[in-house]
């Protein structure tokens, strides 16, 4: 990916797939879950089209994904 991470101060409320991809750490499988159930929502923005999520979307499947038992998720 060629992305100097440890060089970011904080990371962006919009993210390109490659760059969702390495804040959540989950597989692309997973990540083409997220987008075919709608939890994920990549949209064409900009003057070249590229497809951004929300930080706060990717927040909120991740908290689905690793949340309370009671929903299927993972208790820490």
């Amino acid at each position: 990916m060629g992305l100097a991470l440890e060089k970011l101060p904080d990371w962006p409320a919009a993210m390109t797939h490659d760059l969702a991809m390495a804040y959540t750490g989950v597989s692309g499988d997973q990540m083409k879950e997220w987008e075919r159930t709608g939890r994920v929502r990549f949209r064409a923005r900009g003057p070249r089209g590229q497809r951004i999520a929300w930080k706060s979307d990717l927040d909120a499947a991740l908290a689905d994904l690793f949340g309370s038992e009671s929903k299927g998720g993972i208790e820490l």
